[in-house]
């Protein structure tokens, strides 16, 4: 931790600031080690300034984390002593007169109240942290590793539940069930989609949409070992499929494997993605409505993303799926999905589950 400290504060001086105020819990778990906060809340902050760091968090949790860690000192946030109040002190102490926020995620309230109690030029940052989290050290893809291993065994698991009669949302359940019991958490609500359904690439699983035979199942789901996410997506189906579905699954799985060929250290974010459209759209299918894939890690959608117009060069160590897909509305759609680790001499594929059609 005390070498993201040490880049942290390497970007402080380059851009002036005296100190950085993170609000982004993916950032403050990056920082502190401390898997435990919830993205979706605000439950600690990170305040890194040129000498010190403090993490700042609510009684609530103060107790996880009273001791510290490794470069920073834990403060508790209270009634009597409010956020302001511990900003304001090692404002006054450390002489900080310049703090960076972080633009893309700091409320327009929070940044009002901030500047209506503190004396410090709050200046917008964008990207401070986040572009160290962009390339995975050796702890983090193992974390990752994990999580992918995971997300194989539930694919192995939810198959022997797949039945007719059986609703989408509770196959939905099994999944998340399985992987809660297997790993930390779910990386994301599992996304379970029946025939037509799975033309929308990210459905809400239904309660009353039930199995029928000979219907394709869309499978998206993935889980979180020490904060850090899996991403999987595979398609079984259920009794004898269609020439057609099996043409579009035939077509996604070659544009996959052509798209998992190309992947390599030194090409830009967008190339993937411009190949892999061109032959599906070369088979006669329209080109899929999302991105070829997405970084992984603490959230299971960061940087880079392989996307048409990101220019962005891969590089080594980044992490990020592969998924290809076509949707037929109204008819069908087919989305496989794989988690790949770019090394100096290729790729690392993590999903490990069989990508050949399966019927069961």
């Amino acid at each position: 931790m005390q070498r993201r400290l040490t880049g942290i504060r390497e970007k402080l001086s380059k851009q002036r600031l005296d100190a950085l105020f993170i609000t982004n819990q993916h950032n403050v778990t990056y920082i502190t080690g401390f898997s435990g906060l919830s993205p979706q809340e605000r439950e600690g902050f990170l305040l890194v300034t040129r000498e010190n760091a403090y993490l700042l968090t609510f009684p609530t949790y103060f107790g996880l984390y009273k001791q510290g860690g490794d470069g920073f000192t834990t403060l508790c946030i209270t009634g009597e002593k409010r956020l302001t109040d511990h900003l304001s002190k090692i404002c006054t102490e450390e002489k900080i007169q310049k703090i960076g926020v972080e633009k893309e995620n700091l409320t327009l309230s929070e940044y009002a109240s901030l500047k209506s109690k503190l004396s410090p030029l709050f200046v917008e940052t964008e990207q401070v942290v986040e572009t160290f989290r962009i390339i995975k050290d050796d702890t983090e893809i193992t974390a990752i590793r994990k999580a992918a291993e995971v997300s194989d065994l539930a694919f192995t698991a939810i198959q022997k539940e797949i039945h007719e009669g059986v609703s989408e949302r509770t196959l939905a359940l099994h999944l998340e069930y399985f992987i809660k019991k297997s790993a930390q958490d779910i990386a994301f609500p599992p996304i379970v989609a029946f025939g037509k359904n799975a033309a929308i690439p990210h459905y809400l699983s239904q309660k009353d949409q039930r199995l029928k035979i000979s219907s394709l199942v869309l499978l998206d789901f993935g889980a979180k070992v020490d904060g850090y996410c899996s991403d999987m997506t595979r398609v079984v189906f259920f009794g004898s499929p269609k020439e057609s579905e099996v043409r579009v699954y035939e077509t996604v799985l070659e544009a996959q494997k052509r798209a998992l060929a190309i992947l390599k250290v030194g090409i830009a974010a967008n190339e993937a993605d411009r190949l892999t459209r061109s032959y599906i759209t070369s088979c006669g299918f329209p080109e899929y409505p999302h991105s070829l894939g997405h970084g992984v890690g603490l959230a299971i959608h960061e940087a880079p993303r392989l996307k048409t117009g990101n220019t962005d060069i891969l590089k080594e160590g980044m992490v990020v799926t592969v998924e290809p897909g076509i949707y037929l509305e109204d008819t069908c759609g087919v989305r496989i999905e794989d988690l790949v680790v770019l090394r100096k001499d290729g790729i690392e594929i993590l999903s490990k589950s069989s990508k050949e059609l399966i019927i069961l």
